[in-house]
């Protein structure tokens, strides 16, 4: 059965911008099946969006998903050019068309939008480090050492942007956020190596 996600475009800036490390990215993209709208490929750089490997391994549709969930905005504008909200409507299309695996979203306001107004969504919504751990654990796409690997990358990244009082930071990790989420699963999946 094909695998769909839907992602915003934090995700795919991570590993492309934030942590550098595409091949982290090509191994999500060769795993699953990735649909993006056009607000969503506007807010990714060119040289991605562009690539031919990107291109030919995500699902893309013109569709203004945004659509979907405009009656929870009534008139107002807001929120209607941004990915995360294209995101989740993709992910409500996909959902009652198809067959959506994943729902990833980092920002916390669009996470808690959907928690409030979709909660049938709510267990396939992930943040990137759940998606990860989700690969390792439940879909078994990736190894332990690759899921440990890939987190610590981020957490790097992190810190050093948390230390800079950079705003812009892998997967909007905060000191909140690195403290109890990332730090916490990371010591969960290196005591899980550690007795294998």
């Amino acid at each position: 059965m094909v695998k769909n996600v839907v992602a915003d475009t934090s995700f795919y800036l991570c590993y492309y911008n934030d942590i550098n490390k595409r091949n982290f990215l090509d191994i999500f993209l060769n795993s699953y099946s990735f649909h993006l709208g056009p607000e969503i490929l506007k807010e990714l750089p060119s040289e991605l969006s562009d690539c031919s490997k990107f291109q030919s391994s995500t699902v893309f549709s013109e569709v203004s998903f945004f659509e979907l969930i405009r009656p929870y905005f009534g008139r107002s504008k807001e929120h209607e050019n941004d990915g995360e909200y294209e995101a989740i409507g993709v992910a409500l299309h996909l959902n009652l068309h198809s067959n959506l695996k994943y729902l990833i979203l980092d920002e916390k306001i669009a996470h808690n939008f959907v928690q409030s107004n979709f909660k049938y969504l709510t267990p396939k919504l992930k943040r990137n480090f759940s998606f990860i751990r989700d690969c390792y654990k439940i879909d078994s796409l990736i190894s332990l050492t690759v899921a440990i690997e890939i987190l610590e990358t981020i957490k790097s990244c992190a810190e050093k942007a948390i230390l800079e009082g950079n705003k812009h930071r892998p997967c909007s990790t905060d000191k909140k956020v690195y403290n109890n989420i990332l730090i916490p699963l990371i010591e969960e999946l290196k005591a899980e190596y550690e007795c294998s």
